[in-house]
């Protein structure tokens, strides 16, 4: 009895260890999971925070030519909503669409960011988007905007570091010590957004001073009206006046 019952009592506890050992050498399946939307809200709040947008501190942004396109233009409205909904300047949020996707909802990267701002898989589950849900452009666009400003908390608005968080993970800024990290594309990734940062801020003012000068002419056009209308009134009442006026 004694051995028999050592017998099953092997049996009994290499069991687990086979079930475990099968498991471990049987094909993983991998299935996609959305996160709580409640986790999201309790992890990533809603800001009222606006992004600092300092070009003058930092790496020198680089000149680069004006993007324009169709599907910038067919997509600018929602962009500009979406930014100013979440308190965020949307020429930011233009400037890193230009640089990750040039405006292409259905680009994907080699290493498998995808949409407008190139939501890695896992940046996106964060966020409560699945994989597909990252090609929808106002849930990327709405996904991205907020992981720029959970980058703009950690980093205290420091627009370097954001932008160099938002291409190789805020893993990497913190790992060098809250530099951007000694990567030439996440180097090279940060001028270029900061370039066209500053090219959409100075078209922005052109339009600024443009609509202002309209404005402006528009309103000395007004004044002038009156006054050449009263002019000609005083002159017929003078006329009429002295009995001088035509037949």
């Amino acid at each position: 009895m004694s051995f028999l019952s050592l017998l099953l009592l092997i049996g009994c506890s290499e069991r687990p260890d086979r079930r475990r050992a099968a498991a471990a050498s049987a094909p993983q399946e991998f299935t996609e999971t959305r996160t709580p939307v409640s986790h999201f809200r309790t992890a990533y709040p809603e800001s009222r925070q606006a992004v600092t947008g300092d070009l003058s501190a930092g790496v020198p942004a680089a000149a680069l030519s004006p993007l324009s396109s169709q599907r910038r233009e067919a997509l600018t409205p929602l962009i500009d909503a979406l930014a100013l909904s979440e308190n965020i300047d949307p020429l930011l949020v233009h400037a890193v669409i230009s640089q990750e996707s040039r405006y292409n909802p259905r680009a994907l990267s080699p290493v498998g960011a995808g949409g407008l701002m190139q939501m890695m898989p896992g940046t996106a589950a964060r966020f409560g988007l699945t994989s597909a849900e990252r090609f929808e452009p106002h849930k990327n666009i709405r996904a991205g905007i907020r992981y720029l400003k959970v980058l703009t908390r950690l980093f205290g608005g420091h627009l370097d570091l954001i932008l160099a968080g938002y291409n190789a993970g805020e893993g990497a800024v913190l790992k060098y010590g809250r530099q951007i990290p000694p990567y030439k594309e996440t180097q090279q990734y940060v001028r270029r957004v900061k370039g066209y940062y500053a090219l959409y801020r100075e078209q922005a003012r052109h339009r600024q001073l443009r609509t202002m000068m309209a404005q402006v002419e528009e309103s000395r056009r007004r004044v002038r009206a009156p006054t050449r209308q009263n002019g000609r009134s005083d002159s017929i009442t003078s006329e009429r006046a002295t009995g001088a006026e035509s037949p």
